[in-house]
């Protein structure tokens, strides 16, 4: 991706994405949980926001959303669902390996973070994913074990 951005399109997820978009995601499974096209179809069908970034037809990276009230069958949803009532829970973004360091997860993150806080959970074990949030102003809120790992539950609040 260049650097000003100028050759990428930030747009929908749609349904000829979903083999780059699960692909992206498989190799990323440190940070994320699996996906085939079923659980990927169910996501972007409930989502607040399934956007990707577009290289020049290669996918950079991706995210997607839930709104309050989803039905999703994850612990961690649920454990944000009872706790908080505004906000939007960040299910996966994920950039593709070819497009790190080059601002996708920020671009993405500026669009998820206009309207509402934002909640999501990070494996206590992924130091760059921490200090990426942390810099962006997100704070743990609580803590669950899940499938063996730690996962810290974090959200930002709106400036302002």
């Amino acid at each position: 991706m260049s650097p000003d951005h100028t050759a990428s399109t930030l747009r929908p997820i749609e349904h000829d994405d979903f083999d780059q978009v699960i692909a992206i995601n498989q190799s990323n499974l440190e940070g994320v949980s699996s996906l085939d096209h079923e659980s990927l179809s169910m996501l972007v069908k409930q989502a607040d926001h399934a956007l990707t970034i577009d290289d020049g037809g290669q996918l950079a990276g991706f995210v997607i959303t839930l709104p309050t009230g989803a039905t999703y069958d994850s612990s961690r949803y649920e454990w944000f669902e009872s706790r908080l009532s505004d906000y939007v829970y960040l299910d996966r973004i994920v950039v593709a390996d070819t497009h790190r360091r080059q601002g996708v997860a920020s671009r993405l993150y500026d669009v998820v973070e206009q309207d509402r806080p934002v909640a999501l959970e990070i494996y206590e074990t992924n130091d760059v994913s921490l200090a990426f949030h942390r810099s962006r102003g997100y704070e743990k809120i609580g803590e669950m074990v899940h499938d063996g790992k730690t996962n810290l539950m974090m959200l930002n609040s709106l400036a302002g």
